[in-house]
């Protein structure tokens, strides 16, 4: 009697496991079938972005970064989180509990962005339509003409496109006003210059030529007003460049996750930086002698590391030898990485070093453009 019930409990408990199993397997289904659908709502949502990482079904489109598209960015966000609450993070494989946890917190930070950060306010840099443009005529992922009529037609929002940034600006602060004046001018050679150029490499009739060729008139236009807009506008009382500890806990939180609270990194920051300072001592006290000789040393373990990088320092390249400079050590690189095996490195796509473009500038010592990919360094901290 005990067998049969013990066999019983078994069967009732497989019949359990297998159904709850076919349930798992129906939710990391409709969840895999709503991330598709998420992703394609996203890029639709920002072109731009979609453009940015390698998606260019929306190549045509510029959004207007006006009051009704924010409006639309925050129904998108607040509709997905609704979407999400369907699924059950218990029943998610460890795949789908990434993604979810991704979406959660990139449709959280949209809505902060918008209704607490607020920097489409107080940062004007972020309007600049230089990179996304140049990236087109760059770009090797279409035809030619295919690109220039995508850039053609998103072009011709341009100028709608700064009318909304000037609405939206209020109280910027002067480092990214500064900054939006510089990168916005030194974009204009792409229309200007390098769309012309890239016109003439084409087939377009000469009526499709000229009516291009007026869209990037206009599009000049609008960027010189919106500089010199950025200059004559008066503002008295600018706001700090740094967000404030509340907002920067917040945005810290969004961008970093990582398990951990930004005082938290800090203080861990500030102990290892401690650690460095110790190291850098030791090796700065060893090369003491060597670029330093009989001078005395500082009792100051600062001071002696100071002094001594200062020396160093003095062993460099003039700024016009600098890029080729570098250029120089791109197969000395190679040649190393090749032969420690530390990574594939793809013949048919060699590194090339150039001079950071000005609608860029200001920002990074250095940066990397990779397919679908753009990284800029360094990550400021700013509280």
């Amino acid at each position: 009697m005990k067998k049969t019930i013990l066999l019983f409990a078994m069967a009732i408990s497989m019949i359990s496991c297998q159904k709850g199993a076919k349930e798992t397997a129906g939710e990391n289904k409709s969840f895999d079938n709503y991330k598709s659908n998420f992703v394609e709502a996203m890029w639709q949502l920002s072109p731009e972005y979609a453009s940015s990482i390698g998606y260019h079904k929306y190549d045509n489109v510029l959004t207007v970064p006006d009051e009704a598209n924010r409006e639309k960015q925050l129904a998108f966000a607040k509709s997905n989180l609704d979407s999400l609450k369907k699924y059950d993070v218990a029943d998610l494989n460890a795949t789908n509990v990434t993604d979810y946890r991704m979406i959660e917190n990139q449709l959280q930070s949209q809505i902060f962005g918008i209704n607490e950060l607020k920097s489409y306010e107080w940062d004007p840099s972020q309007y600049n339509v230089g990179s996304i443009f140049a990236e087109m005529l760059n770009g090797s992922y279409a035809p030619l003409k295919e690109r220039l009529q995508n850039f053609s037609a998103r072009m011709e929002k341009i100028p709608a496109y700064y009318e909304a940034a000037k609405k939206n600006i209020k109280n910027p602060t002067l480092e990214h006003t500064q900054l939006a004046i510089e990168q916005n001018l030194g974009g204009i050679s792409i229309f200007e210059k390098d769309f012309i150029e890239a016109l003439k490499k084409s087939d377009f009739s000469p009526k499709e030529i000229e009516d291009m060729t007026a869209n990037a008139n206009k599009a000049v236009t609008s960027i010189r007003d919106f500089a010199a807009w950025l200059k004559n506008l008066d503002n008295k009382t600018p706001r700090s460049f740094r967000l404030g500890s509340d907002l920067y806990a917040k945005k810290f939180s969004f961008d970093i996750q990582a398990g951990a609270s930004a005082d938290a990194i800090y203080d861990k920051a500030i102990v290892h930086k401690k650690e460095l300072h110790e190291k850098m001592f030791a090796l700065a006290d060893k090369l003491w002698p060597k670029y330093m000789g009989n001078a005395a040393k500082p009792t100051d373990k600062l001071d002696l590391i100071r002094q001594v990088i200062d020396k160093i320092s003095l062993q460099h390249t003039k700024p016009e030898l600098f890029q080729s400079e570098i250029e120089k050590q791109i197969p000395q690189l190679i040649a190393y990485i090749k032969k420690k095996d530390l990574i594939y490195i793809d013949p048919s796509k060699p590194l090339v070093v150039r001079k950071e473009p000005d609608y860029m500038a200001g920002v990074a010592g250095a940066s990397i453009s990779a397919p679908a990919l753009m990284i800029k360094m360094p990550i400021p901290i700013i509280m």
